[in-house]
């Protein structure tokens, strides 16, 4: 386990929590306290497994049978199973992330927030006396680098925007007590920023999150069954079979094993978002203007990787027509994925 920066605070972890001390005791502030407090035990306790109505009364008999010090300030997590502990100088951020259901987590405040949603669970410690101003701003920058590696991994929440976390986050930031004298460290904002941000981002990582190709086109709005209906729909001169069908859907999943091709969708739906969220001044496409050709060769270039130049002459057609999903689409998108279709199509039938 690595070590943490307060030498003279003793750390316990077992399978269901891990308990930090400190006979002196820390100065603290929390986001379930609201307030700064003295305590000398922080928690981290995990509910995965533990289903009792009756939470607190859990938790009091968890603290008396652990003999804890007290006062203790208690962190419920989903799971603890995944943490990771890091360190730079005096500040060390130990973050534990549960990303079952991360890659939908919930904007604060939203109306349609899910009980189950991953979270991320973060103590910050410093082994300084502090200001409550300076404590306060360390609080800022945790919460800052949290969101920070959330965008790092490209986690979304259910609307598509990029994550900010949810309602069951928690932080709490403790350092070895008051300063009196309103100390100035400089340096410890990019201290508490470089060690909540990469804890954070390993954590979520331990847990499982991963973001595949599919995952990006499926944040799009896209479903693969909905380009191979596309696909269909412009199939002329052979029975439109449910062979054709599955031999489509199969095609298309291959050609996403592709680089290039990868290369390209990404590409695009970054693209798309940067155009729709109008982030580059002065150009706005959402008329799809004529003299926007670069998303034409995104999609012939699609079309050529995966079966060469019949496919850039199938893509036109699949271009001009639009048919099911790519209609829908918006004027980088609508290209990309009709070349990815034309290209599949074009390979199928040359087998």
């Amino acid at each position: 386990m690595d070590e943490i920066s307060i030498k003279d605070a003793q750390i316990n972890i077992e399978s269901d929590a891990f308990i930090i001390q400190r006979k002196k005791g820390f100065l603290s502030l929390s986001n379930f306290n609201n307030n700064f407090s003295t305590i000398k035990t922080i928690i981290n306790y995990s509910i995965y497994e533990n289903t009792s109505p009756n939470k607190e009364e859990y938790i009091q008999k968890f603290i008396e049978n652990k003999n804890v010090l007290n006062p203790a300030s208690v962190i419920l997590s989903d799971d603890i199973s995944h943490y990771t502990i890091e360190t730079s100088d005096y500040v060390t951020a130990i973050v534990s992330a549960h990303a079952l259901n991360l890659y939908g987590a919930e904007e604060i405040g939203d109306e349609n927030y899910k009980d189950n949603a991953g979270s991320i669970n973060i103590i910050l410690l410093i082994n300084k006396n502090l200001s409550y101003k300076t404590l306060l701003n360390s609080y800022l920058c945790a919460e800052r680098a949290k969101i920070a590696a959330l965008w790092d991994l490209d986690v979304r929440s259910s609307s598509g925007d990029l994550a900010t976390g949810n309602p069951n986050d928690s932080l709490i930031v403790a350092c070895t007590g008051k300063d009196g004298g309103e100390i100035e460290y400089t340096e410890l904002p990019s201290l508490v920023m470089k060690c909540v941000r990469e804890a954070t981002r390993k954590s979520i990582l331990n847990s499982g999150f991963k973001k595949e190709v599919l995952d990006y086109i499926e944040g799009a709005g896209i479903k693969i069954e909905d380009l191979v209906d596309a696909g269909m729909e412009l199939c002329v001169g052979v029975e439109k079979s449910e062979d054709l069908y599955k031999k489509l859907h199969k095609q298309i999943l291959k050609s996403l094993e592709d680089l290039n091709v990868v290369s390209f969708i990404i590409a695009g739906i970054r693209l798309e978002e940067d155009y729709a969220k109008h982030r580059v001044t002065g150009i706005d496409v959402d008329d799809d203007p004529a003299y926007l050709y670069s998303d034409e060769v995104f999609g012939m270039s699609v079309a050529n990787q995966i079966a060469g130049t019949k496919a850039i002459f199938n893509f036109k057609r699949y271009d001009e027509e639009k048919p099911g999903i790519i209609g829908k689409l918006g004027p980088v998108l609508d290209d990309i994925f009709a070349g990815l279709i034309a290209g599949c199509m074009s390979k199928i039938f040359e087998e």
